[in-house]
């Protein structure tokens, strides 16, 4: 169900932006790509992941067959534009609600360890928790590995941008927790480092 209104969702962005014909050449570029990769989804978050990467890549490849230099402009629009403020409005509200909210980070990014990203093709390495920070070390990502092996690691800072849409929310002075990223692997670090600390600590 999800599945599908996501696809619904990024296609229709898509149609938007370069019309009918583009857009089902993707589509069909897409169920392609999901045929030949299936092997990939070895766990239950990965055959969500895989949906999404081979989504994006079949319009990667379509933009680039029909020389669109805004590419990059157009998947942002598709993945995260389209729904941004929406996104956005309930970690405002989340945030409005619990103005200390360190704890509760840390209770979800725990949980979508397990439940959106597993541990086959994901390694989490929580490398600092306490109650004043929670630092992550991911070292193997998928969404990385499946760019690498199909030539498209350009897509990789748009991916690693979403992580923006909540974290560009979180303001130390006013919410007492800073957000870092100070390694990415889409910047050819060893790894992605998630680091969340509190300001306001005493």
């Amino acid at each position: 169900m999800l599945n599908n209104i996501i696809q619904k969702s990024f296609f229709k962005g898509l149609r938007q932006k370069v019309g009918e014909e583009q857009t089902k050449d993707a589509q069909k570029l897409f169920v392609e790509i999901l045929e030949e990769n299936k092997a990939w989804a070895t766990d239950k978050p990965t055959e969500f992941n895989l949906i999404f990467t081979s989504m994006v890549l079949a319009a990667f490849r379509i933009l680039k067959k029909y020389q669109y230099t805004d590419w990059e402009e157009i998947i942002r629009y598709c993945l995260m534009e389209r729904t941004k403020k929406k996104q956005q409005f309930f970690m405002k509200l989340y945030l409005f609600f619990d103005r200390k909210p360190l704890k509760r980070i840390v209770k979800i990014s725990k949980t979508k360890q397990v439940k959106h990203y597993g541990s086959q093709n994901f390694t989490h390495h929580i490398v600092k928790d306490t109650n004043q920070s929670f630092h992550l070390h991911v070292k193997k990502c998928f969404f990385f590995d499946f760019f690498c092996k199909h030539d498209a690691l350009e897509i990789m800072p748009i991916f690693c941008s979403m992580d923006d849409i909540w974290g560009d929310l979180l303001l130390p002075h006013k919410h007492g927790v800073q957000f870092q990223r100070p390694q990415l692997l889409s910047k050819g670090d060893d790894h992605c480092s998630f680091k969340f600390d509190r300001t306001d600590a005493k």
